[in-house]
């Protein structure tokens, strides 16, 4: 049986040499990123991993999802939360988005539908799918790896093509990325 509750998967494997310094360590909220959202995602998800690379040191008290696939970039992470859990679904959220809160996670399970292969926010005005805060189906499963296997790394990509449920965030510092020091300027 399908759980309806998502698991929670927090991606860090990037290599975070734009910013220079580990992201997943950076503290916005009091505590390093990744403690901060694996306790905001297990708010509303029935288990909570950190996706990461076989060479990065991850707490067990994290739950650390080793990357199985050699594919670059964050779809890596999505195809093996898959591969450890395929009948689960999956929230999806980047650890270099420091202005998620419990409100938008909650805001996104809202308009969840099952029957779609994604629940996704838009950026606007570019109208663009967000893929690193996506609640991914397990029906995406197959189409993603297949998607990935033919080349293509972009989970955006992915989903521009997909049938997925897009939703407009009410607020668009919620998708904010920060990537580079002088991001954190957007901070203050």
């Amino acid at each position: 049986m399908i759980n309806t509750t998502p698991y929670g998967l927090i991606l860090t494997g990037g290599q975070s040499t734009r910013m220079g310094t580990n992201k997943s360590l950076l503290n916005y909220n009091g505590t390093p990123q990744r403690e901060y959202l694996f306790k905001l995602l297990s708010k509303c998800c029935s288990g909570v991993f950190t996706s990461c690379r076989e060479d990065q040191e991850v707490p067990q008290s994290l739950n650390p999802l080793t990357d199985y696939y050699n594919f670059p970039g964050p779809i890596n992470g999505i195809l093996s939360a898959f591969q450890a859990h395929p009948k689960e679904s999956w929230l999806i959220l980047a650890v270099d988005m420091p202005f998620v809160d419990e409100k938008a996670l909650q805001f996104l399970l809202s308009h969840r539908d099952k029957r779609k292969l994604a629940t996704c926010f838009m950026h606007s005005p570019a109208k663009f799918p967000e893929p690193l805060l996506t609640l991914w189906e397990p029906a995406a499963h197959a189409p993603l790896l297949a998607f990935a296997q033919a080349g293509n790394m972009s989970a955006r990509a992915f989903l521009a093509q997909a049938n997925i449920q897009t939703i407009e965030p009410y607020d668009k510092k919620i998708l904010l990325n920060i990537n580079y020091p002088e991001d954190m300027d957007s901070l203050l």
